[in-house]
């Protein structure tokens, strides 16, 4: 394995801090977005936000 400098680990530490918040943060509300605009299934009611 390269060594790395000691810039390059920081960078690449911040990289994937930025990654662990996007997919945290991020997960639930695509899932969700996904979710109401696809739709309910044949038979089924429409989604709302109070349901």
């Amino acid at each position: 394995m390269p060594k790395l400098s000691k810039e390059t680990k920081q960078q690449l530490q911040q990289v994937f801090q930025c990654g662990q918040f996007a997919i945290r943060w991020g997960f639930i509300p695509t899932i969700l977005y996904l979710g109401f605009k696809r739709g309910a299934d044949p038979g089924l009611p429409e989604p709302t936000v109070l349901r």
